[in-house]
Formats: C-alpha cells, sequence, structure tokens
C-alpha cells in the first residue's frame, strides 16, 4: 500500500476528531435539506421498528445517542463513537456508548458474537445520516460491516443534482470547501481542500454489493436529498 492510499484512509478521521467534525453535527450548521433528512431519517427507523421486532439498536457514528428517540422502553441501544459524549451511559433509558472506532468494532468478532448471543440474534446495526459516504476507505469498511451477523440500516445523501448541492452548502457551513465534484454511475464524491472526501452512493450499486454477504433488502426510500435502506441477514 502506498503511501497516498495510507494518507486518503487517514484524512476522513482527523477532520471528524478535529473542529470540522465537531461542526458537521452542531445544528446551527444544518441546513434546510439536513434537517429534512433528519427528520426522514428517524420516521424510517420509527416505522423500521413498528414492523419488525429488535432487541438491541446499535447505531455506528451515534455523536451524542442521536438516534435514541427511535427504539421502545423494552429495547437496549448502543452506540459505537470514537468521539462520545461525556455521559457514556444512561440506565434509565437502557443505553450506553462504546468509545471505538467503528472499524475496530467490527473487528472485534468475539464482542460480536456475544452480542448476537445475549440478544437472540435480535440485532439491527445502523449507518445513520450518510455515515458510509464519510468513512476513509468506504467500501473496505462496508466488506467489514457486512461479514458481521447483525441485519443492517443505512441512511444516505442521494446522488441526485439537488443532493450534491445540498451537500455543498452544509460543508461550506462546517468549514470544508468543496474544489470538486465527481460522478461515476455508483457514486458521487465531494472532494474537499482539506483532503476530505465525501461519497453519495447509488442505492442500486449498495444493493448489489450488500446482498453479495447473504442480505436481503427488506425496504427502501427513496428522497431527492436522501435514501434510506434495511436488509435482513440470512440465517446459515
Amino acid at each position: 500500500m502506498n503511501s497516498s492510499t495510507l494518507r486518503s484512509q487517514r484524512v476522513n478521521r482527523a477532520i471528524y476528531l478535529g473542529d470540522e467534525g465537531v461542526r458537521l453535527m452542531r445544528p446551527s450548521c444544518f441546513t434546510a435539506e439536513v434537517r429534512q433528512f433528519h427528520n426522514r431519517e428517524r420516521l424510517f427507523y420509527l416505522d423500521l421498528l413498528c414492523t419488525t421486532r429488535y432487541e438491541l439498536i446499535i447505531e455506528v457514528g451515534c455523536n451524542g445517542y442521536r438516534l435514541i428517540g427511535i427504539k421502545d422502553d423494552d429495547n437496549d441501544y448502543l452506540g459505537i463513537e470514537i468521539n462520545p459524549p461525556r455521559v457514556r451511559r444512561l440506565r434509565s433509558r437502557r443505553a450506553a456508548v462504546m468509545r471505538c472506532e467503528a472499524r475496530k468494532f467490527f473487528k472485534r468478532t468475539r464482542l460480536i458474537d456475544e452480542i448476537m448471543r445475549r440478544y437472540d440474534e435480535k440485532v439491527l446495526c445502523i449507518l445513520p445520516f450518510n455515515f458510509l459516504g464519510t468513512m476513509d476507505a468506504p467500501m473496505e469498511f462496508l466488506t467489514l460491516v457486512c461479514k458481521a451477523p447483525f441485519d443492517l440500516a443505512l441512511s444516505l445523501f442521494s446522488t441526485s443534482e439537488t443532493a450534491t448541492l445540498a451537500r455543498h452548502e452544509y460543508y461550506d457551513l462546517c468549514g470544508i470547501t468543496v474544489q470538486g465534484v465527481v460522478r461515476t454511475d455508483d457514486y458521487v464524491r465531494l472532494e474537499c481542500s482539506n483532503g476530505f472526501q465525501a461519497f453519495a452512493f447509488d442505492p442500486v450499486f449498495l444493493v448489489n454489493r450488500i446482498s453479495a454477504y447473504g442480505f436481503r433488502l427488506n425496504d427502501i426510500e427513496y428522497y431527492d436529498v436522501c435514501n434510506f435502506l434495511h436488509f435482513k441477514k440470512r440465517k446459515s
């Protein structure tokens, strides 16, 4: 692996730990389109949890328990966060946050096996608010995620022109200057001045990719700015 590849796998992580990362989840930096994304995201997961029963909800890149409100009182919640909130456990809400890089969490196979055993395999893993699209080496990360036995849900920016313009405005407000846009059949990638890269993936591309790891698409919602996908893992 050459030095440029290594650098590309570290830049987004460093930015999320810096000032820009704080601004990315600061409500004052949310545009109308980002707030719309968040509202539709919550509605999607509330509907999902009304029709599919889970004992544990895992939110990867949870910030400050961002999606805890979607769970029922008798569900448990586990957040995975590289920069966790000060309060790491909410006993009254049956919730906790683990300080861990997402990539490292999915490599902890013994822990994952124990989670599945404890919760009788009724576990939903959520990659929220375009988390996949802002990971370093996102397809390598997705491969790790898909090897885990959890059911999977993703919240993603759309590849539409409207969504691309909305992302441009959002990142500008966060102090991340977009310098170029790369479009392919599979994704739209924003190239930024500080080395940050942000992807929006075509949902058909992701469905094909994820299905190859033994998942079945259970639900999908398309909007001009965002898309939401839910997969169930086929039991071996």
